[in-house]
């Protein structure tokens, strides 16, 4: 399912806020997740940097087909504000090729590192702000 290109700029957007929600049982884990972008308008990806428990969680996604959810906020003066949830599944954890090379250049810019890419697959999209709030755009 495509990411609409107004979701994919906010997602790509460094100076937007981005949360990444997973399932550990019972419980949610919610951690704020800068390296979530959307090089592509099928695919959202994330660097396992100092991750832990989201990680764990999201190999297990990936093994049971437990889905996933993402958020980019982004607010600018003057504008008004954008906000949009993806909902994924956790397609593959990668250690070498293009996106893992990309991301860990794009990282070490900012004085970090990854371990590895999560790669997910967008399932929905929903508006999360606005008189559209929780409404499904694609």
């Amino acid at each position: 399912m495509p990411i609409p290109k107004e979701v994919q700029d906010v997602f790509n957007d460094p100076a937007a806020i981005k949360v990444l929600a997973t399932r550990s049982g019972e419980n949610l884990h919610v951690i704020p997740l800068g390296s979530l972008s959307a090089p592509d308008a099928n695919t959202i990806v994330c660097a396992a940097i100092h991750m832990r428990e989201a990680h764990e969680n999201l190999r297990t996604a990936a093994e049971t087909g437990t889905r996933v959810s993402t958020l980019a906020v982004k607010v600018t003066p003057g504008a008004p504000p954008q906000a949009y949830q993806v909902r994924c599944r956790v397609k593959t954890f990668m250690t070498s090729g293009p996106l893992f090379e990309g991301m860990r250049e794009s990282l070490k810019k900012r004085g970090m590192d990854a371990r590895g890419v999560w790669v997910l697959e967008p399932v929905e999209v929903l508006a999360q702000i606005g008189p559209n709030a929780g409404k499904k755009i694609a």
